[in-house]
C-alpha cells in the first residue's frame, strides 16, 4: 500500500509539477507579454510625447497666426474706417453735385423759358418786319405810281404852259 500511496503521491506531485510548469509557462508568457506591452507602452508614450511636441509647435504656430490675423484685422479695420470716411466724403460730394445739378436744371428751365419768350418775340418781330416790308413795297409802288402820275402831270404842266404861252402870245397879238 505504501507503494500505491507513493505512486499516488508521485502522480499528485507530477500533476502539481505539470500544473506549476504550465503556470510557469503562462507566467513566462504573461511576463513576455508584459515586456512587450511595456515596450509598446514606452513606444506609445514616446509617440505621444512627439505628438504632444508637435501639438505644442502647432499651438505656437496658431498663436503666431492669431497675432498676425489680429494685426491684419486691425489694419483692415483701419482701412475700412478710412474707406468709410472716403465714402462719406463722396456722399457729401454727390449731395453737393445733386444740389448743383438741381440749381443748373432750374437755371436751364429759366433759360429755356427765356429762350421761348425770345423766340416768340423774334417771331412777332419777323411778322412785324414782314408787314413793314409789305407796307414798304406798297409805299414803293405808291411812290412809283405817284412819280408816274407826277411825270404825267409834269408833262401836262409843260403842255399846258406851252399852250398857255401860245394863247398868251396869241392873245397878246390879238391885243
Amino acid at each position: 500500500m505504501e507503494n500505491k500511496a507513493i505512486r499516488e503521491q508521485n502522480c499528485t506531485l507530477q500533476d502539481a509539477n505539470n500544473i506549476d510548469w504550465e503556470e510557469g509557462s503562462v507566467l513566462k508568457e504573461n511576463k513576455l507579454d508584459a515586456m512587450d506591452e511595456g515596450k509598446s507602452l514606452e513606444e506609445q508614450e514616446k509617440a505621444l510625447r512627439k505628438q504632444n511636441k508637435a501639438l505644442r509647435e502647432e499651438i505656437k504656430s496658431l498663436q503666431e497666426q492669431d497675432v498676425a490675423f489680429k494685426m491684419e484685422e486691425k489694419a483692415l479695420q483701419e482701412e475700412l474706417t478710412a474707406l468709410w470716411e472716403e465714402n462719406k466724403a463722396f456722399q457729401e460730394q454727390i449731395k453737393a453735385l445733386r444740389e448743383n445739378s438741381a440749381a443748373l436744371l432750374e437755371e436751364e428751365k429759366c433759360l429755356h423759358q427765356e429762350r421761348r419768350a425770345l423766340q416768340e418775340e423774334e417771331a412777332a418781330l419777323q411778322e412785324e418786319n414782314k408787314a413793314l416790308r409789305e407796307e414798304r413795297k406798297a409805299l414803293e409802288e405808291e411812290d412809283k405810281a405817284l412819280k408816274e402820275e407826277n411825270e404825267v402831270l409834269q408833262q401836262w404842266k409843260t403842255l399846258l404852259q406851252g399852250s398857255l404861252s401860245v394863247q398868251i402870245e396869241g392873245q397878246g397879238a390879238l391885243i
